[in-house]
């Protein structure tokens, strides 16, 4: 890695944990610099700006969450425990990171192009790797399924509206361990009902 390409990553890596902790209002390009004893021109060097920096950090933690996912998902010896694990690590880095994907409410309606397409390519990463278990499941005779593909969407919904309504209910702008904790539970149950109904059963 050339020297330049390192500089860029002692930089998003500091950005991402100033970001996950203060959030994206709270962190300012000075205190990243000081972090990592960078002057702050140098940053902007690399980024003209704290949103462009923001932007990569969250490409970068993307990038870090589809590996381990792959890593744990490879590991699961079923289609069901593939889901679960998927699930348990998905609810840890929205806890772990929360600030940071958080931040991305205060930008506005209007999010930047680039973090637009990334959000939507990790959703759709998501919902590869959901239909590659489903499928795994359909290949080892675990679970019938005629649409995988409407089968994942609607799993993906489902997910996304747990966490939503429990944030809404709370009215939580930042949710605590015992509301990630009520989250987890529901994405589990809803998880093992859902597989439930698609076993094969023949």
């Amino acid at each position: 890695m050339e020297n330049q390409d390192k500089k860029k990553i002692l930089i998003i890596e500091a950005a991402l944990k100033r970001f996950a902790h203060y959030g994206l209002a709270k962190t300012t390009m000075t205190e990243i610099a000081k972090d990592i004893s960078f002057s702050k021109a140098l940053l902007y060097y690399y980024f003209p700006d704290k949103l462009s920096l923001y932007v990569s950090t969250i490409e970068h933690l993307m990038q870090i969450v589809s590996r381990d996912l792959v890593r744990s998902i490879d590991k699961a010896s079923t289609c069901t425990e593939g889901v679960l694990k998927l699930l348990q690590k998905r609810q840890s880095y929205i806890q772990k990171y929360y600030n940071l994907f958080e931040s991305n409410q205060l930008i506005g309606h209007e999010l930047p192009e680039g973090l637009k397409d990334k959000f939507q390519r990790a959703r759709t990463f998501e919902a590869i790797i959901l239909n590659s278990l489903f499928n795994r499941g359909i290949a080892s005779g675990e679970l019938k399924i005629e649409d995988v593909k409407l089968a994942t969407e609607i799993f993906i919904d489902a997910i996304s509206g747990i966490h939503f309504n429990v944030l809404t209910r709370e009215k939580s702008i930042l949710p605590d361990k015992e509301q990630f904790r009520q989250i987890f539970l529901k994405e589990k149950m809803f998880a093992e009902i859902f597989l439930n109904g698609l076993k094969n059963t023949q």
